[in-house]
C-alpha cells in the first residue's frame, strides 16, 4: 500500500517541496554538423558478418540453462578520437569528429565506451543515417568517477558517432569505443514489424500492463525497469526499492545472474504500451550506469545503485517490501518478458518455500503454476509483490511459459535481508542504513499528487451548533487515514482534529465548536 499524508488548513497554507532533480541521460538538440557537413568522407568500421542462425540456436540452449535474455552480437574493438574517425574544422575554432559504424544486416547498434570524459561544451551524438533517431546531446553531465559510458540502441545497420568539441578545449576531450552490439534480434520493432522477440515478441498468454486486470498496480509498475546488461548484449527486468530513510536513493534490485558490466548497464523505465492493446513504448525514458552495491548467490539478489536519478519526467516509483519470511497468499509479477513492452502476471495461490528448482527449502518462493499471465527470458530479475503492494523477491528463473502452465521461483527477499551477513552479501545495510530494524515499508512516490479544497467558509450564525468544515482530498495514492487533519484557530491558539469520511468519494469533514455569531 502507497501512503500519502494530507493536511486541510482553514488559515494558511502549506507548500511540500521535493528536492530538484538535476541528471538526465541526455540534454537534447541536434548534431551540428546537420545541414553543413556531408557523410559522403566520414570513415566507417565494418563489422563481422554474424551467423544469426547460429547465435539463436545458441540461445535455445541458453535459456534451458537460466542465462539472461540475449538480443545483440557483441564485438569488442578499439575506435578512439585518436585512431579513427574523422574531424572537420569549423569557422569558430571547433570542430568536429564523426564515425561511421557498419554492422551489416543489423536491426539495431548499440555502443559501449571504455573511455568517456567530456570537458565543458562538449557534445556527443549517436544517430541513424535518416536523422530519424538521435540520441544525445551528451555532455559533461555524463561524466562519471569510473570513466565509463553506454549508449542505447539505434535503429538500422549504420549509425553515425558525432563528437564536437568547441575551440576552448580543444584536444582535451576522451572517447573510446570499446564494443559495437549488432541486435540480431528485433527488440524495439525497429523492423516495422512484431517479431520473435522484443515488441510483440512474448507469448499471447502475457497481459500488457494497461489492461484492466493491471489497474491496481499503475503505481506500482512505475517501479519496473527493463536493463541492457552484459555490455549492452542481453535484457534483464527489475525494480526501484524503497529505503528506509524515503530519500530517493536509486537503489535497483534484480537478479545476481543479470549481473556484469553494470558500470555500461542501460535503465529503460516505461517501456509499455498506453493502453491494453499492444502498441510499442517509448524508448528513451532511459538512465545509464550503475554501482553494484550487494549480491547473494544463494537467494540470486543483486541490488545495484543506478549512476543517474531518474528525471521527474520519468515519474518513477520506489517500490515497498517486507523482510519477513512469511508465504504470500497470492502473488503478481510485473515484468519484460523477452524485452518486450512492460506485462503483468497473477497467481492466485499461497507461494511455497523451496530451494532453486526444487520441492522444498528456503531460498526461494515457489510460484507453482500462473493462473494469468507467465514470464520469459527478459524476466529475470523483476519483482514479486505480495497483495499488499510489497516486494518479496525477485525472479531467479523457471519452466514458465504460455505453453507451459509449470513453475518459477524467485530469490527470498527475506533471505536476501540478512545475505551472507556483510554489507556487500545483504541488503540491510543499504535499505535500512540506520538499523531501525524495519521489517515493512510501503512503497514512496516523489510524484504522489493531493489536491485539497473547501468551499468559501461564511461567518457563524449558529452560536449552539458545531461549524461544520467540508473540505474535498483526491490524491493518486492511498491516504493515510490518521493524518487527515483539521486545524483551525480560536483566541490565537491553533488547535488540530482528525478529519472523517462524509460517505461521500473524497469528502472528508471536521467540526469547530459553536463560536460567537460573526465568527
Amino acid at each position: 500500500m502507497r501512503l500519502l499524508r494530507a493536511v486541510c488548513l482553514v488559515a494558511g497554507m502549506v507548500v511540500f517541496c521535493g528536492p530538484a532533480l538535476k541528471a538526465q541521460i541526455s540534454d537534447g538538440g541536434f548534431p551540428p554538423s546537420l545541414g553543413k557537413l556531408s557523410l559522403s568522407a566520414v570513415t566507417t568500421v565494418t563489422t563481422p558478418s554474424v551467423d544469426v542462425k547460429a547465435l539463436l540456436a545458441e540461445d535455445e540452449v541458453e535459456e534451458a540453462q537460466g542465462f539472461p535474455f540475449r538480443f545483440g552480437a557483441p564485438f569488442d574493438v578499439d575506435y578512439s578520437l585518436t585512431n579513427s574517425g574523422t574531424w572537420s574544422d569549423l569557422a569558430d575554432g571547433g570542430r568536429i569528429w564523426r564515425l561511421r559504424v557498419s554492422s551489416p544486416g543489423a536491426y539495431s547498434i548499440n555502443l559501449v565506451y571504455s573511455r568517456y570524459r567530456l570537458p565543458p561544451g562538449a557534445e556527443l551524438f549517436v544517430y541513424d543515417e535518416s536523422h530519424e533517431m538521435v540520441l544525445g546531446a551528451f555532455t559533461e553531465h555524463n561524466n562519471k568517477d569510473h570513466g565509463m559510458f553506454a549508449t542505447a540502441p539505434v535503429k538500422g545497420e549504420v549509425c553515425i558517432v558525432e563528437y564536437y568539441e568547441p575551440a576552448s578545449v580543444r584536444g582535451s576531450g576522451e572517447i573510446t569505443i570499446s564494443r559495437i552490439v549488432h541486435g540480431y534480434k528485433d527488440i524495439f520493432g525497429f523492423g516495422g514489424t512484431k517479431g520473435a522477440a522484443g515488441f510483440g515478441g512474448s507469448g499471447p498468454c502475457n497481459n500488457n500492463i494497461n489492461c484492466p486486470e493491471g489497474a491496481p498496480w499503475q503505481i506500482d509498475k512505475r517501479a519496473v525497469a527493463m536493463i541492457l546488461t552484459s555490455g549492452g548484449s542481453r535484457i534483464c527486468s527489475g525494480a526501484l526499492v524503497n529505503n528506509v530513510r524515503q530519500d530517493r536513493t536509486p537503489y535497483f534490485l534484480t537478479a545476481n545472474h543479470c549481473l556484469g558490466s553494470e558500470p555500461t548497464w542501460i535503465f529503460m523505465f516505461n517501456y509499455e504500451s498506453p493502453s491494453c492493446v499492444s502498441v510499442d513504448g517509448p524508448t528513451y525514458m532511459t538512465v545509464q550506469g550503475s554501482t553494484r552495491r550487494a549480491t547473494y548467490v544463494p537467494s540470486d539478489f543483486a541490488l545495484v545503485q543506478i549512476s543517474e536519478q531518474p528525471p521527474d519526467s520519468y515519474n518513477v516509483f520506489f517500490a515497498g517490501w517486507t523482510n519477513i519470511d512469511t508465504p504470500s497468499q497470492s502473488s503478481v509479477g510485473i515484468h519484460h518478458p523477452s524485452g518486450d513492452i512492460k506485462k503483468i502476471s497473477f497467481d492466485y495461490d499461497p507461494v511455497t518455500s523451496t530451494d532453486y528448482l526444487g520441492s522444498s527449502g528456503t531460498t526461494h518462493w515457489r510460484i507453482e503454476a500462473w493462473d494469468d499471465g507467465t514470464t520469459e527470458g527478459g524476466s529475470s530479475g523483476s519483482p514479486l509483490f505480495d497483495p499488499d503492494h510489497r516486494i518479496v523477491g525477485q525472479l531467479h528463473g523457471g519452466y514458465a511459459s504460455c505453453t507451459s502452465l509449470t513453475s518459477d521461483w524467485y530469490g527470498k527477499f527475506s533471505l536476501s535481508w540478512t545475505g551472507g551477513g556483510t554489507s556487500s552479501t545483504r541488503l540491510r545495510d543499504w535499505l535500512d542504513p540506520d538499523n531501525s530494524g524495519a521489517t515493512v515499508l510501503d512503497g514512496y512516490d516523489p510524484y504522489g499528487i493531493i489536491t485539497i479544497s473547501h468551499d468559501p467558509l461564511p461567518n457563524t450564525k449558529d452560536t449552539v451548533s458545531d461549524y461544520d468544515v467540508v473540505c474535498t482530498i483526491t490524491s493518486n495514492a492511498d491516504l493515510v487515514p490518521s493524518s487527515l487533519l483539521l486545524h483551525y484557530e480560536l483566541s490565537s491558539t491553533w488547535f488540530e482534529q482528525q478529519l472523517q469520511a462524509t460517505g461521500n468519494p473524497d469528502q472528508y469533514h471536521g467540526y469547530i465548536p459553536a463560536q460567537p455569531v460573526g465568527s
